[in-house]
């Protein structure tokens, strides 16, 4: 079969949803704007790397060319763009991060719970020429798979503190370390920089056992009303 370019279905996007889409999109493109004027590299390029994942699911039905990919729900980007706008504009250019110290923990389980309802639905997808998905199977590809996301954001924190300098992991002294009292962390920022990477990666399992057990009891209640 021939490889087809198909043309953006945006039709089949809930228009509340195509509005809320838009509006993301175009706030990370006035943040990138913003970084960039004011020399924030890091910010800046990671504002466009979100503006270009805001368009998955575009990118999904307009060169999926018929796999199963192109069954991603509208939802799932969505949903994403929700933790985009939340982690990006509110945690970081309105400050929440630096402000509240749960807010972390909070975009932790949100992403956690994101990623595994988008896991569950993804696994059934990918088993639909084979038959119905097992809940089991999707349950635990759907907690395996909010993990994995999790293990990847670890790795983008630790690759920029080493090779750009920052202090995503709050391994060293600076303006975000500055609200932890240090002598609970036995006075070393090595411990504090742990201390942060683990409890990110708790309530990411915390976010994603959740997401899974709402799948679960969703798609149960679905099979029974059919």
């Amino acid at each position: 079969m021939a490889y087809k370019i198909k043309k953006d279905p945006i039709h089949e996007i809930p228009k509340a949803q195509f509005v809320f889409w838009i509006i993301v999109r175009i706030s990370m493109l006035i943040c990138a704007g913003y970084s960039f004027v004011h020399g924030d590299l890091v910010m800046g390029f990671e504002s466009v790397f979100c503006f270009i994942f805001t368009h998955l699911w575009d990118m999904f039905r307009v060169f999926g060319n018929g796999s199963f990919i192109e069954e991603v729900p509208p939802l799932s980007q969505t949903m994403l763009n929700a933790i985009i706008f939340c982690g990006i504009v509110l945690g970081s250019y309105f400050g929440l991060f630096d402000k509240i110290s749960w807010f972390d923990n909070m975009m932790h389980i949100f992403s956690g719970l994101v990623c595994a309802v988008f896991g569950y639905d993804f696994a059934c997808i990918i088993q639909r020429k084979k038959g119905q998905c097992a809940a089991t199977l999707a349950a635990i590809f759907s907690i395996m798979f909010a993990l994995s996301i999790a293990v990847g954001w670890e790795f983008y924190e630790f690759l920029m503190d080493t090779l750009h300098g920052t202090n995503l992991q709050l391994a060293k002294a600076g303006e975000e370390t500055a609200m932890f009292d240090l002598s609970k962390y036995n006075n070393e920022y090595g411990y504090l920089g742990l201390v942060d990477t683990m409890t990110d990666m708790m309530m990411n399992a915390a976010g994603g056992l959740i997401g899974m057990i709402f799948m679960i009891i969703l798609r149960n209640r679905k099979k029974k009303n059919k």
